[in-house]
C-alpha cells in the first residue's frame, strides 16, 4: 500500500454545488452556469497551485536540510583525513620500537560512533507525512475499557504504542531461540545415546 507524504488539495478542480435555501432551491440565482463553473474552477487551480507551492517549499528546504548535513559530515571527515594523514607522514618505523608487551597492556580500540535509534519516530516524520498524521482520525477510546480488562493493562496502549509491538516481536523471537535451543539439546542428546 502506498503511503501518502504529500497531497495537492484540491483533488477534484471543477466539482462543486451550489449553495441551497431550506426548500432545497438554488440560494443564489446565477446568470451563466458555464462562467460560474469557469471560475469555481479558475479558482481551485490557483488553490492546487498554492499547495503546489507549499509542498515544494517544504521539500525543497528538506533537500536543503540534509545537504547542509551531508557537507558538515563530509568536511568533518576531511578534517579528520588531515589530521591523520599528517601523523602517517611524521611517522619514523626505524625509529621508535614497540615491545610486544606494550601493545598487548593497550586497551582495545573502541568505537565512538553513535547509531541513529528510532529513526521512524514523530521527531524524524517529514512535514508532510506529519500533516497527514495529524489529519487522520484519532484512536477509538479504549481505555474506557479497562476498568473491564483482567491483565490490568491499557487497552488503547495495545493498539498504538510502538513499543509494545516491538516487545510483542521480542517475546516471540526469544520464544523461537529457545525452542531452537531445546531441538538441537534433544538431537544432541540423541546422537550421545548412540555412540
Amino acid at each position: 500500500m502506498p503511503l501518502v507524504q504529500r497531497l495537492i488539495e484540491p483533488v477534484h478542480v471543477s466539482r462543486g454545488t451550489l449553495p441551497l435555501d431550506a426548500r432545497g432551491a438554488p440560494a443564489v440565482q446565477v446568470p451563466s452556469e458555464l462562467e460560474c463553473v469557469t471560475n469555481g474552477s479558475l479558482a481551485n487551480v490557483v488553490r492546487q497551485l498554492s499547495s503546489l507551492s507549499k509542498h515544494a517549499h517544504d521539500l525543497f528546504g528538506a533537500l536543503f536540510q540534509d545537504a547542509t548535513a551531508l557537507v558538515t559530515r563530509a568536511a568533518a571527515l576531511q578534517e579528520r583525513v588531515d589530521r591523520l594523514a599528517l601523523k602517517v607522514t611524521q611517522l619514523d618505523s626505524t625509529v621508535e620500537e614497540v615491545s610486544l608487551q606494550d601493545i598487548h597492556m593497550r586497551k582495545a580500540f573502541r568505537s565512538s560512533v553513535v547509531y541513529d535509534q528510532q529513526v521512524v519516530c514523530r521527531g524524524t516524520m517529514p512535514a508532510g507525512m506529519l500533516e497527514m498524521y495529524q489529519a487522520c482520525d484519532k484512536p477509538p477510546p479504549l481505555d474506557k475499557l479497562n476498568p473491564y480488562r483482567d491483565d490490568g493493562k491499557d487497552g488503547l496502549k495495545s493498539y498504538t504504542d510502538p513499543g509494545y509491538f516491538f516487545e510483542l516481536w521480542r517475546r516471540e523471537m526469544l520464544k523461537d531461540t529457545e525452542r531452537i535451543m531445546l531441538d538441537r539439546g534433544k538431537k544432541t542428546g540423541a546422537f550421545q545415546g548412540w555412540s
